[in-house]
């Protein structure tokens, strides 16, 4: 399988990002692509406007035979075996449940919850924040952030372009990462989130968050509305 690998960035990259990339594609290089019909390619693209980016980047990927689609944002860190593990999953799209790099640190996968009348129309919808903790394997989730995400070719020829746009909600702005995976949803694919990898990603900003900088009841509380 042809794996490109994605990363849209501004103007540089962090240096753990950089030291994470290295070992990964060096790895991959020399493990899976040494089997016949494996291969890497590299795509990367500076700017500001980061839906434009993961349209341009899908593309050039896809124009050049790429039979999966790996986008890892240029803050996040991971592990050299991410390619192989995300793989290994056999699902059109999984990511990583990677925390936001600020307090009150919180998950990124979300869940979204509806509530129906006795005639079956939605009243009231919410979006849930999903917990990793004690969990391993993947689990079907209405999205997932797109720090570290796969997504096989199947899903971008059935979804229709633009792949990647903002919509609104009744909270403001969604972004294009949870966007996608509502449309992809829509036309029959369901995004997944790895537990398992997800304890091993960082995510860099003045500090490094990780799953240990959660605070105790703070999902609870943000699902609960408080």
């Amino acid at each position: 399988m042809n794996v490109g690998v994605c990363v849209p960035a501004r103007d540089e990259v962090h240096t753990a990002f950089a030291f994470d990339f290295a070992k990964m594609v060096g790895r991959d290089s020399k493990h899976r692509c040494s089997k016949d019909g494996n291969g890497l390619k590299l795509y990367t693209m500076a700017g500001t406007l980061i839906f434009d980016q993961r349209e341009k980047l899908v593309d050039a990927a896809l124009k050049e035979g790429c039979d999966a689609v790996l986008f890892i944002d240029s803050d996040m860190r991971f592990p050299a075996d991410t390619i192989d593990i995300l793989l290994s999953r056999e699902v059109p799209i999984v990511g990583v449940n990677a925390v936001t790099r600020r307090k009150p640190t919180l998950p990124t996968a979300l869940n979204l919850e509806l509530e129906k009348d006795d005639e079956g129309k939605i009243i009231r919808h919410a979006w849930h924040k999903v917990d990793s903790m004690g969990k391993e394997g993947i689990e079907p989730v209405t999205a997932v952030g797109f720090g570290v995400v796969m997504i096989r070719k199947e899903v971008f020829e059935k979804v229709p372009k633009p792949w990647f746009d903002v919509g609104w909600g009744s909270k403001g702005i969604i972004g294009e990462d949870v966007h996608f995976c509502i449309k992809a949803l829509d036309a029959g694919f369901q995004t997944h989130v790895d537990h398992s990898l997800s304890k091993h990603i960082g995510h860099i900003g003045t500090y490094e968050y990780r799953w240990e900088d959660v605070e105790e009841g703070a999902i609870e509380a943000h699902n609960n509305g408080k």
